[in-house]
């Protein structure tokens, strides 16, 4: 780190910056089915003089973004989202208190009018998160997915007619949830994904650090890895408040 110190010298911003990633590791919670990371090591100091990794995960590990052709068989996959479409106005949604009472609760139209009541109409190219506060679990990947004796899982996620809503009358480029998925864990034919990939549009999943965040005012970068016909990528979320 001393030599960063010593060499770097990074511009001046206006603002602060907030880490809004989740470190990806083999404890990193997934989907259920999926297979977790896992690290194996491919050259060694003493055997070549240096060292490094072969990386093994899912596309959508840890904090990632999902591409249109996720679930869209025809959808544009991560290569080909461009560049200026990775980076907008942050809207950060709270709905941390109906969670309390109901880990299945769903971002609606209501939550999306009631920020803007407060802050004004969503801005031009937005991206919107919702925080749920469900981040609090994910070193516990039993918590983070919380299924329950039927084997079914319970988060919170995007409602399908909050999805639509937005679709109708707002211009968005993203969304996104501090939890495993766009939709709610319980969820069994992802209408949100369908809804909102379908669109051409893309989903940001397992945010970091959004009690960090204000509800309005931030800038968000998108640093997704330009994959060739990826469906996912993990990615770095960086926003300047």
């Amino acid at each position: 780190m001393a030599a960063y110190n010593n060499y770097i010298k990074p511009p001046k911003l206006r603002g602060h910056i907030v880490d809004l990633t989740h470190t990806l590791g083999p404890q990193t919670p997934v989907f259920p089915g999926d297979k977790p990371m896992r690290l194996e090591i491919a050259s060694t100091y003493s055997e070549n003089g240096y060292q490094d990794y072969e990386l093994h995960l899912n596309e959508h590990t840890g904090t990632h973004l999902d591409a249109p052709i996720h679930f869209i068989k025809d959808g544009i996959a991560v290569h080909e989202i461009p560049v200026h479409c990775l980076c907008g106005p942050l809207v950060v949604l709270d709905i941390r208190d109906r969670v309390l009472h109901n880990h299945d609760a769903t971002v609606i139209p209501d939550d999306i009018l009631r920020w803007e009541k407060k802050y004004g109409k969503i801005p031009s190219n937005a991206i919107i998160i919702m925080n749920s506060g469900w981040g609090k679990y994910f070193g516990d990947n039993n918590a983070f997915v919380n299924m329950d004796k039927q084997g079914i899982p319970h988060f919170p996620g995007w409602s399908k007619t909050a999805v639509e809503f937005l679709l109708e009358a707002r211009s968005v480029l993203g969304i996104g949830v501090d939890t495993l998925s766009l939709d709610q864990g319980a969820s069994e034919d992802f209408p949100v994904h369908n809804t909102w990939l379908s669109n051409g549009l893309w989903g940001l999943e397992n945010v970091a650090n959004l009690d960090n965040i204000p509800p309005s005012g931030a800038f968000l970068f998108v640093g997704a890895s330009k994959v060739y016909g990826g469906t996912g990528s993990p990615v770095r979320l960086i926003a300047v408040i």
